[in-house]
């Protein structure tokens, strides 16, 4: 085994990611933040239900016209596209589906694996070294929950790395197609994830600085214009004017969503590396060679984290397409650290005790959040609800707590539901005749479901447990953390044991 692994490190280091993956793959179900969902998932199921274009004859997407949309549609049309191949062949469950959707964001995490691994051994022509840092790449306990899930700051980063490799093969053999292709797929990651053009702001200047001519800056800026050019294209025909997505994002979400702490962006960089190993890597990497060698990427990210930094809009995921790219530094400054037998090149003893602490802290995140169901009590509801015979139509009673709800994972054409966010909402509410009504209901914690069940029982008779969703662990922490905003979204499901008293049916409110 370990010659196995010491001929074929590469290999190696993939099979773990690969193993990694597929658990999340099978496990690791639900969704992160609502942008995983709504922005996406949902758009795109719903595409199979009403096809992809509007009564104006451009884009569906939701509830927004056409000349609204902010976000340009090829990360969503890809979803729509595997979701598609699933219909085919007869599956018309969004939660069957989001198998082979997780499995494919995997296959795509793969790359940022392989480009951490290969920029490393550019530099450092260590096997050894590439190794260590395809396995933080590989073996992060974060990454393989975040990358089967679908986050476009995560796919988007999976681009933008691989566009730094074929820089640094630039910068290895002076092949100037490396930076045209370079170019290329920073445009393909800005198509996805718009903001990543913060960390490509600075390359063609770095470019041309470092190799004092312009025309490795004209090579890269070629590739990106022609995927801008082909985003603005493809605008014009499904929104109905050129760049119209891109107008959109940069006139709209700038709004601050929530407080946060100061220095947010420099607490999320500090923590996803795990201290103390952290705190290490980042003295180590006060040094002159890796800043004169690497100032291209040090610099790009750099300008990622300030204009973010301006920006009001701070959330954590938002640093997710420059997380390949600290990896790799972060290896880096540990090579040139140990290259010029720094300090903890000569107390190796001290250097192993801190890699181990964050080991341990890294193999207990490893551990739970590749299993973590992200939001269960939203999700799993809406999936018991699909598999039910005949299909109920579904009553969320959410009178504590302000909830958004997957009711596609319901059914690809949205099962019925009427949404109860006050108890007056069921004022006129009228059970259906085949006693199929599903009640979700939402208290702020277990002590407060007695009062919910005779509120919910006094207004539509007497009704029965049919099930009980307790929330995931990450779930649990993330409310233990910040209830405020971090709902446990336990949820209790009900339904009527008598006969529904009316056999007239009306259209709720919020019926859709």
């Amino acid at each position: 085994m370990l010659k196995f692994v010491k001929s074929h490190p590469l290999m190696s280091v993939m099979l773990v990611a690969v193993a990694l993956r597929l658990v999340a793959v099978l496990l690791s179900k639900g969704y992160m933040a609502s942008d995983d969902h709504y922005e996406t998932v949902m758009v795109a199921s719903n595409w199979l239900c009403r096809g992809f274009y509007s009564d104006e004859g451009l884009l569906f997407w939701g509830d927004s016209s056409p000349a609204a949309i902010n976000r340009f549609p090829l990360y969503t049309m890809f979803l729509h596209l595997i979701m598609r191949c699933y219909y085919w062949l007869g599956v018309e469950t969004l939660d069957t589906m989001m198998y082979g959707v997780r499995l494919v964001h995997a296959l795509l995490s793969l790359i940022t694996v392989w480009a951490v691994y290969r920029i490393v051994a550019l530099v450092s022509r260590s096997p050894g070294w590439a190794a260590i840092a395809g396995l933080i790449a590989a073996a992060h306990g974060l990454m393989p929950f975040l990358s089967v899930h679908c986050l476009i700051e995560m796919v988007g980063g999976h681009f933008l790395v691989a566009a730094f490799y074929l820089i640094y093969r630039y910068n290895d053999d002076e092949n100037q197609k490396w930076l045209f292709w370079a170019g290329i797929l920073t445009g393909l990651a800005w198509m996805i994830r718009l903001q990543i053009a913060a960390a490509a702001l600075p390359i063609p200047f770095m470019l041309w600085w470092d190799n004092r001519q312009i025309k490795p800056a004209a090579y890269y800026c070629v590739g990106v214009l022609v995927m801008v050019l082909i985003a603005g294209v493809a605008d014009y025909f499904v929104v109905g004017s050129f760049l119209r997505t891109m107008l959109n994002q940069l006139q709209t979400g700038h709004g601050q969503l929530y407080s946060t702490i100061p220095m947010l962006y420099i607490a999320v960089v500090f923590l996803f590396l795990i201290p103390p190993f952290s705190a290490v890597v980042l003295w180590m990497g006060f040094n002159k060679t890796l800043w004169r060698e690497h100032r291209l990427i040090i610099v790009s990210i750099a300008t990622f984290i300030l204009i973010h930094s301006l920006a009001p809009n701070k959330q954590e995921r938002f640093m997710l397409p420059i997380v390949p790219l600290l990896m790799a530094v972060s290896v880096l400054a540990v090579w040139y650290h140990f290259r010029a037998r720094g300090f903890f090149s000569r107390h190796k003893y001290l250097f192993y005790s801190v890699v181990g602490v964050s080991l341990i802290v890294n193999m207990a995140l490893l551990g739970v959040f590749t299993v973590n169901y992200g939001h269960k009590g939203l999700v799993e509801p809406m999936v018991i609800a699909q598999q039910m015979d005949p299909k109920p139509r579904v009553v969320p009673i959410c009178t504590q707590t302000f909830q958004i709800y997957p009711f596609d994972y319901g059914g690809i054409c949205p099962i019925r539901y009427h949404v109860v966010f006050k108890w007056s909402d069921l004022e006129g509410f009228v059970p259906r005749q085949d006693g199929s009504d599903l009640f979700f209901l939402y208290p702020k914690s277990e002590n407060d479901l007695a009062w919910h069940l005779d509120s919910l029982s006094n207004r539509v008779g007497e009704i029965k447990r049919v099930f009980h969703v307790g929330p995931s662990v990450v779930d649990r922490v993330l409310h233990f953390l910040n209830p405020k905003y971090n709902p446990t979204h336990e949820v209790w499901g009900y339904r009527l044991i008598r006969d529904p008293i009316s056999e007239t049916e009306t259209t709720p409110a919020h019926h859709m």
